[in-house]
């Protein structure tokens, strides 16, 4: 059976689907397809080719760097580290309307610049802030959407374990994707903190400031800033090194999974259970990622082997977009996958087909790779498939539904769409750090 381009596509799309209803894991539904689109297409002679593109993603020295921040993030976890990170940046807050949100935004954004993965903050801070803040009376919707919006920026603020991966993908320089990160992270940051603030000022019964009697005094205040240390050294050391260019990416993830053991070490959490808790752990989610790099790459090579990305070319090519209207119409195309997939299949499904179709349009792929990124934040806290509630529904009190974490998260889906819009408007948002980096 000989398939055309058009065919294959439909083919590819509706068995994909079908196998994903069935409940079927991702990487297995993009491998099978692969498989049974490869016997149908080209016969058994294909699965070399197959095999050696599997292959080159085993042996792959920029990968490295995804096991190693993995590990970093499960040691600072189980080493305490937001605990005191939270309770510091608390101190500073207290009279700040909504100021348990807004510290919970500062402690998700440098445990971001820290760990490069979304369910490590998200649990924290759903054990140590939300607590607080139903404690203190704020609005439940106000305290569960800011924990899952903020615990989402570790896949943007670098170093994100996605950048590593589209870096592979789109053969892009991984530290230039973590400086045009910076930009749309602290938007987004303090998008968030702005409307937190403006909420509470306006109706301050959603997030009441601390009593007087609750702050804490001057020389507290300064003495807590230790707790910063830790943090801080790992940020510099981590994107301190790369930006510098004194280490690649995957070095300067050796050293952070070091200091945090150092730091693990310090805080006198560090223990063999600990340390294997942590590597099992780091196991699993790399074998994860690993699994569906496997199956999504053996599917884009018979894809495009089939003739397939050169018909999708023809197919948007065809309609004459502006540069700016690519990247509106491929925001919304992953914005609809986001609903129903998670961001790594969906960039090694799609990458490797559209990225050539951004190239040729004169769209720099560090652009593409950063507003990819940001498109994805509001995946992750949009249903059906919205993983950051999911995360976050394994620590909330029982009270606490699905759709009640479902509603709390909109106004910030707003402020996302915001912020993404900016980035398409505006590219320098994204590009000015790359460039004064760059050599």
């Amino acid at each position: 059976m000989n398939l055309e381009p058009g065919e294959l596509t439909l083919a590819f799309s509706i068995l994909f689907l079908v196998l994903l209803a069935i409940g079927l894991p991702v990487a297995f539904v993009a491998g099978g397809t692969a498989a049974l689109l490869t016997l149908a297409t080209f016969g058994p002679d294909l699965f070399g080719l197959l095999v050696l593109r599997t292959w080159d993603q085993m042996i792959s020295y920029a990968f490295v760097a995804a096991p190693m921040f993995v590990l970093m993030a499960a040691l600072l976890e189980r080493a305490g580290v937001a605990d005191d990170l939270y309770r510091a940046i608390l101190l500073w807050m207290g009279r700040v309307p909504g100021g348990l949100a807004v510290a919970t935004v500062i402690a998700c954004m440098i445990i971001a610049c820290m760990v490069g993965i979304i369910g490590a903050a998200i649990v924290m801070m759903g054990v140590v802030a939300l607590p607080q803040m139903l404690r203190r009376g704020y609005d439940q919707d106000l305290a569960t959407g800011t924990i899952c919006a903020a615990g989402c920026l570790g896949i943007l603020i670098p170093p994100s374990i996605m950048f590593i991966i589209y870096s592979m993908v789109a053969g892009v320089p991984v530290d230039d994707l973590f400086a045009g990160a910076v930009g749309p992270g602290l938007l987004l940051g303090l998008g968030y903190i702005a409307y937190i603030v403006i909420c509470c000022t306006l109706r301050p019964e959603r997030g009441p400031p601390l009593p007087r009697e609750a702050l804490a005094p001057m020389r507290e205040k300064l003495g807590a800033l230790r707790s910063l240390v830790l943090p801080s050294a790992l940020v510099i050391v981590v994107l301190g090194s790369i930006f510098l260019g004194a280490a690649t990416p995957t070095e300067a993830a050796g050293f952070g999974a070091i200091g945090a053991v150092a730091a693990a070490a310090l805080r006198g959490r560090l223990s063999f259970k600990m340390l294997d808790d942590a590597a099992r752990q780091t196991v699993t989610v790399s074998a994860m990622i690993m699994w569906i790099l496997f199956g999504a790459s053996a599917m884009t090579t018979v894809y495009t082997f089939a003739g397939g990305q050169r018909y999708m070319e023809e197919l948007i090519g065809g309609l004459d977009l502006s540069p700016q209207a690519m990247l509106v119409t491929t925001m919304l195309l992953l914005f609809g996958l986001g609903t129903l997939l998670d961001w790594l299949p969906i960039l090694m499904l799609v990458g490797p087909v559209m990225l050539p179709l951004i190239k040729s349009a004169g769209i720099d792929p560090i652009l593409f790779g950063v507003l990819f990124a940001v498109n994805m934040q509001i995946s992750f806290l949009t249903p059906p498939f919205g993983p950051a509630m999911y995360y976050l529904k394994g620590v909330a009190p029982p009270g606490i539904s699905m759709r009640d974490l479902n509603r709390s998260a909109w106004p910030f889906v707003a402020v996302q769409v915001i912020v993404l819009t900016l980035c398409i408007a505006f590219p320098g948002l994204v590009l000015w750090l790359p460039q004064v980096l760059g050599p």
